[in-house]
């Protein structure tokens, strides 16, 4: 294994004249010079005061300049840390703060907001990402003052990325991960998809987010990128067939959007040969619509955490395919090569928390010693996450540990319930939590979207449930909603839900 210093040279050196990136203006840059770019914006990093081990944010859509900043910081020993722009100054301020970041590279768009988190109280420095303007000067302008820096070998259990998790429902954590975390997980998705030079991968999901980690692989197997700013269902088929990408990663909101509307059909998406979804729970009759949309890419559900770097499963449609196990196909698929998993306090069905121990697995989050000493059991990491594995070995996700809902002694598993409810024509989006029982300890709750032109009946998916469930996991409230709360990833914001159920009247049903 090799830091990600040596996987930048490994890219220059071999595959010097391959596509490194693509803009979303059409603009190329093949790795050699891709590679001069980063070694001048490490020099940069350095005229700012900056020395291996310490931390620069970066507050940016995707794109090609802040791809560069992150390769900076890799070629440097500088750590970067994207910070998730859909989040409140005040969340923003204390995760500056917690990270020691004085040093804070803005895309033009969030100007504002980094002046804000000024006069906020933070005390650091506001560049642009990309060229300046407005008086700030730009992450470019910097780059061609300063001269190349030597590339800094860093350890392999050197910091190379910082990640906050947790900052939309509540205090965030930081997760510091290692060169040895993400080269180790690359190499791991190399091995389960087969990247190589010829591959372009798409960024859709945010850059801010450990699942942009998923390009590490193309990287290493001196593949090139190419990033999406916006993405919508639209925007991602347009980019797919326009730049021939022939990999991405979208969470399952966004599949959702293309698969209902019809947009890949008849497009022009031959080179596309690996589409992933994940970041969510992705029901399987989503990846077997999008697999008939898109004849040429293999549907592939991810599961892995930021804690994880990112991936610990995949499923492989066409391989799951070919196995005479249909359960397999409603699976989070195998653990990746050098992922260790096992189950904590099974009970009587053989779920459990699902922990894991591997090369790609963190040592700790950041100044949290407590959490750090509870995420970990004798050297495996706790996902928090209630899991089985059934006899050809595909590893079942049940649900969060902490949305487990337990009604009259009963353990009722929300992603079972939330399955069987997208299975009614009229609902096209749901969420089952617990709220609070006098008797039952607690009920189960339904949050559901209509489909398009549909009208909900709570009777009528009870029945529905009943036909699918046993009685304790029917839905005994439910309530209909314009749009679940999403996180960055299309992941259901549950706690919010349950907020907001917790101070309505409710609906008994059933």
């Amino acid at each position: 294994m090799f830091p990600m210093t040596v996987a930048l040279e490994r890219a220059a050196r071999h595959f010097p004249r391959s596509v490194a990136m693509i803009g979303e203006d059409g603009s190329r840059e093949d790795w050699a010079d891709h590679c001069v770019r980063v070694a001048r914006l490490a020099g940069s990093l350095c005229d700012l005061g900056l020395s291996p081990s310490k931390r620069f944010a970066v507050l940016s859509p995707n794109s090609v300049e802040q791809a560069g900043l992150i390769h900076a910081g890799y070629w440097s020993g500088c750590i970067p840390v994207p910070l998730n722009f859909r989040l409140a100054v005040p969340e923003l301020s204390a995760m500056l703060k917690k990270s020691g970041a004085k040093i804070l590279f803005a895309a033009p768009v969030f100007l504002d907001t980094a002046r804000k988190l000024k006069s906020d109280g933070w005390d650091g420095r506001v560049l642009l990402v990309g060229q300046g303007h407005d008086g700030v000067e730009g992450s470019e302008d910097l780059a061609t003052r300063s001269q190349a820096s030597d590339p800094v070998r860093a350890a392999l259990d050197d910091e190379a990325i910082l990640y906050f998790t947790g900052g939309t429902t509540g205090e965030g954590k930081g997760v510091p991960l290692t060169h040895n975390n993400v080269v180790a997980n690359g190499f791991q998705v190399v091995a389960a998809l087969g990247a190589g030079p010829g591959d372009l991968y798409l960024h859709v999901a945010p850059m801010f987010h450990s699942a942009d980690l998923l390009g590490t692989a193309v990287t290493l197997a001196g593949g090139g990128h190419t990033y999406l700013a916006q993405p919508s269902p639209g925007a991602i088929v347009e980019a797919l067939e326009a730049r021939k990408a022939t990999m991405t990663m979208a969470p399952p909101v966004l599949l959702d959007g293309i698969v209902r509307g019809g947009l890949a059909e008849g497009r022009g998406l031959d080179a596309l040969r690996i589409f992933i979804c994940g970041g969510a729970p992705v029901p399987f009759d989503l990846l077997d619509a999008a697999a008939a949309q898109m004849p040429s890419a293999a549907l592939i559900q991810g599961y892995g955490l930021t804690e994880t770097a990112p991936i610990l499963s995949f499923l492989h449609l066409p391989q799951a395919r070919a196995i005479d196990a249909p359960e397999a196909l409603h699976s989070s698929g195998r653990p990746l090569a050098g992922v260790e998993m096992r189950l904590l306090d099974r009970d009587e069905n053989g779920a459990g928390e699902l922990a894991v121990r591997g090369p790609n697995v963190f040592s700790g989050y950041l100044d949290r010693a407590a959490d750090t000493q509870a995420a970990f059991v004798d050297g495996w990491f706790r996902t928090g996450d209630v899991a089985r594995v059934d006899a050809y070995g595909f590893l079942h996700i049940l649900d969060r540990q902490k949305d487990m809902i337990i009604t009259g002694g009963e353990n009722v598993y929300s992603t079972e319930v939330e399955t069987v409810l997208l299975e009614h024509p009229t609902v096209t989006e749901a969420a089952v939590i617990g709220l609070p029982d006098p008797k039952w300890g607690e009920r189960v709750a339904a949050i559901v979207v209509a489909a398009p032109g549909a009208r909900v009946d709570p009777e009528t998916l009870v029945a529905h449930c009943r036909a699918r469930l046993g009685g304790f996991k029917i839905p005994r409230v439910f309530r209909t909603v314009d749009a679940l709360p999403k996180s960055a990833l299309g992941k259901t914001l549950k706690g919010v839900l349950r907020d907001l159920l917790l101070n309505l009247s409710e609906d008994r049903r059933g």
